[in-house]
């Protein structure tokens, strides 16, 4: 009887991860719930601090469940938690699969085991289970991927759904997420659960607990542009990310990094760290030459980290907060470029790649610079031709911005003050 407990528990979690898809965003709970879970606990830094925070519970035996989602529902991230036994096999969670997706209408043949298993295990140091499939036709069809891990002391269960339509909008974010994910709190090799350690993947957390038990959750930081500004991506533990395989930026877009102490950043020039390279152990906030030039990069540990000078250089970076560039567009400029602001606005990323060759895009990317140099925005280190391959390399990222949104986004423009 306790193990139908357990495999019913885990079938209704994979069930409530899908019924969110049909719910509106109206239950709030208060956002990073997770931090005060006890014992271990599997975190996904990198998605958005934003999410909606949909479902949190944590019992006393052990049992959390976390759900949250973005963009109103599109996007679902579900963690569960469980405590281990061996009642609950990955033999017996794939069947607790099966029998979900079958009782949803899915085909259980269509489901797609342990594809990234090996990758996963790899990440977090323990056995995995990896599991695709698609539940619904046309219009109401959803995605989902399922990640199970196996501790000693539980088991973990993470969930991402999507609509199926919108599933190409969010496959490197997708892939980023979970490649971040990491090990907190309580004891990973059987030490007393209140006694913290290194984190998987050599991440560096507050071992002896005289900062007030804070760890850091990123161990750099890279940026689209000079002295820190733009699109920020805090890379989580040491590893190697590559293009299209957890590189958390667009193609060629690095300009300025800054790295916690004890720890090394490997630029490489072209992707599968091939070509020229460069280290970096300190923050640079303008690469000058190796501006928008990395394709990939390795992250490691060099040395045991300092805990003051770590959590000293996490405390620094964690206030960065994106901050626009300062304009004031010119009311005569605006109005001159309304109508074409409009069309660009109204223009998605099938309209620049889909209707468009090179030399129009090359076109249209000197009058965007031509709009942005009137409406005030500094674009001296432009031309035409490098902000259209830099366009390109953001919509290969990602896909769901306007054409607008997206140079907005390169340039660390407010888009919202054109609206």
């Amino acid at each position: 009887m306790k193990c139908m407990g357990k495999v019913f528990r885990v079938s209704l979690f994979v069930f409530c991860a899908a019924v969110l898809f049909s719910l509106s965003a109206s239950v709030v709970y208060a956002a990073g719930e997770d931090a005060g879970v006890e014992g271990l606990w599997l975190r996904i830094p990198e998605f958005p601090d934003d999410a909606d925070v949909d479902e949190f519970s944590a019992d006393e035996d052990g049992e959390v469940t976390y759900i949250r989602s973005i963009d109103d529902g599109r996007f679902v991230l579900g963690v569960f938690r469980m405590p281990a036994g061996d009642e609950m096999t990955p033999e017996k969670l794939k069947e607790t699969i099966e029998e979900s997706v079958t009782n949803r209408g899915g085909d259980a043949d269509d489901i797609e085991f342990d594809t990234a298993a090996e990758d996963f295990a790899e990440l977090l140091s323990y056995p995995c289970l990896t599991a695709e499939y698609e539940i619904g036709e046309n219009g109401d069809a959803k995605k989902f991927a399922v990640i199970g891990v196996f501790t000693d002391d539980y088991v973990f269960l993470v969930q991402a759904g999507v609509q199926a339509d919108s599933f190409d909008d969010y496959t490197g974010r997708t892939q980023v997420w979970l490649e971040g994910m990491k090990f907190v709190g309580g004891s990973t090799s059987g030490e007393d659960e209140n006694e913290g350690e290194e984190g998987r993947g050599d991440l560096f957390d507050d071992e002896t607990g005289e900062n007030g038990g804070r760890e850091i959750d990123f161990v750099a930081v890279v940026y689209s542009l000079p002295e820190f500004r733009g699109v920020a991506w805090h890379i989580p533990a040491p590893g190697e990310y590559d293009l299209g395989s957890g590189f958390g930026l667009p193609n060629d877009s690095v300009c300025s990094v800054t790295v916690c102490p004890g720890y090394r950043v490997t630029l490489y020039q072209h992707s599968k760290f091939d070509g020229e390279s460069a280290e970096i152990e300190d923050n640079e906030e303008d690469l000058g030459d190796l501006k928008r030039w990395a394709s990939s990069l390795k992250v490691e540990r060099i040395e045991e980290p300092d805990p003051d000078f770590a959590l000293a250089w996490f405390e620094v970076q964690s206030e960065n907060e994106q901050v626009f560039e300062e304009i004031e567009p010119a009311p005569k400029a605006l109005k001159t470029h309304a109508e074409r602001i409009k069309r660009f606005q109204a223009a998605g990323e099938m309209s620049w790649y889909g209707t468009t060759k090179d030399s129009e895009r090359v076109k249209l990317g000197g009058e965007l610079i031509r709009i942005f140099s009137d409406l005030g925005v500094d674009m001296s280190s432009w031309e035409a031709n490098t902000f259209a391959q830099m366009m390109n390399n953001f919509y290969d990222w990602r896909k769901d911005l306007s054409v607008w949104d997206t140079a907005c986004m390169i340039l660390n423009v407010d888009p919202e003050i054109f609206k």
